[in-house]
């Protein structure tokens, strides 16, 4: 019996790493919020902030994720549900849609708190380590083709 659980839970996991990379591949905007965590987590490095606030990030990472899979999600089921134009099918997307821009708004704003004390120490260690702005100069081009160019239509 042991043994049937733990298939059952390692095959939950796998439908759930299915569906991230489904969006992942799918997805735009999650491509932009994946990338944003890396740049903003590598920002709190440099910046050492506290264990407090490193968590208070990664609680944002998970919640904006999060919100961008549920909205990927109802607007699957919504396209596979309309054959054509639909009120109740577009307000559905639309307010889906909303949910993960709160999330943003509230992370993003999330984001200038924490970050805008630092800016001293973000410009000081740009001064400092100029390689910092050449592993910029590289990443950015890199970042835009992961977002635009990557995954497939869905």
């Amino acid at each position: 019996m042991m043994g049937g659980e733990i298939r059952k839970l390692r095959q939950s996991f796998q439908y759930a790493v299915r569906g991230a990379r489904l969006c992942m591949h799918t997805e735009r905007n999650f491509r932009i919020h994946l990338t944003a965590a890396c740049y903003v987590t590598l920002l709190a490095v440099l910046c050492r902030l506290s264990a407090t606030k490193c968590a208070v990030l990664a609680l944002c990472f998970g919640v904006m994720m999060g919100a961008e899979l549920m909205n990927t999600a109802i607007e699957c089921l919504c396209d596979w549900k309309a054959s054509g134009y639909d009120r109740a099918v577009r307000d559905a997307k639309d307010i889906a849609a909303a949910g993960v821009f709160v999330c943003a708004v509230a992370c993003a704003v999330i984001g200038l708190l924490f970050f805008i004390p630092e800016l001293d120490t973000i410009l000081d260690a740009l001064q400092t380590h100029p390689t910092l702005i050449f592993v910029l100069i590289f990443s950015a081009p890199c970042a835009l083709w992961f977002i635009f160019r990557f995954g497939r239509k869905r």
